[in-house]
């Protein structure tokens, strides 16, 4: 098991965000957290990359701890997270903007084969290599955002709303790449404002409620029950 999430609770303040949730990732699997806007989703993928701090619960990532670990460590071990609002480095070029996402390697002859594996993910970047980031249009930030996060060669990648605010286009563009990943047995966990994407390209999905894993199951049970169906899939 890659990562096991046990009794997780956040809060913000006096306000508590997640209610002692309980999920999973197996090595190879892509898994999907759907649920509405302030459910808790970004939040626990925040705490998982160590970017906020549980309350209670344990977080362990390849059968370690990390919940006291400072994000730069849990980089390290393996673990990258594209966060949802792409927060690319808008100054620097794209070139720059993917070695910013290898800072902690010092494999130079990989960075720069793995620069070219992201440029094949996303052709639409390979032309804009001198173009500082801030003048991208959303979509190709969000490929950038992604290829960064990729640049790290994580063994569990994180993606937080990589379609949001995308036109279908792009959508498609970017959960091509999502399968081209899973298809090379990279592991994802998504989350994911598209449900009914996020349930066809995933294994297994949890639906989390006001900080609370409500369901979980296969990506097929979930398409096919009738609350899901009813809150996030539109029937």
């Amino acid at each position: 098991m890659i990562l096991q999430v046990t009794d997780l609770e956040v809060f913000y303040g006096n306000i508590q965000a997640l209610h002692g949730i309980s999920f999973n990732v197996e090595e190879g699997e892509t898994v999907t957290i759907i649920g509405s806007n302030g459910a808790g989703k970004s939040t626990t993928l925040l705490t998982i990359a160590g970017l906020l701090k549980p309350g209670k619960g344990e977080i362990k990532y390849l059968g370690t701890s990390t919940k006291t670990l400072p994000a730069d460590r849990i980089v390290r071990r393996g673990i990258s997270l594209c966060p949802e609002g792409r927060r690319i480095f808008s100054s620097l070029t794209v070139y720059e903007n993917l070695i910013m996402g290898a800072v902690q390697r010092r494999d130079r002859k990989k960075i720069r084969a793995d620069v070219k594996w992201v440029l094949s993910l996303f052709p639409d970047l390979n032309s804009r290599l001198d173009q500082a980031g801030g003048t991208l249009s959303g979509g190709q930030q969000q490929m950038l955002a992604i290829g960064r996060s990729l640049m790290s060669r994580p063994k569990l990648l994180i993606l937080d709303e990589p379609s949001l605010g995308l036109a279908p286009v792009l959508v498609n563009q970017i959960f091509n790449v999502i399968a081209t990943l899973k298809n090379d047995g990279t592991t994802v966990l998504l989350v994911e404002q598209n449900a009914r994407r996020a349930l066809e390209i995933a294994d297994r999905g949890y639906v989390i409620e006001t900080g609370r894993i409500t369901m979980e199951g296969s990506s097929t049970f979930l398409k096919s029950n009738d609350q899901v169906k009813s809150a996030y899939l539109g029937g």
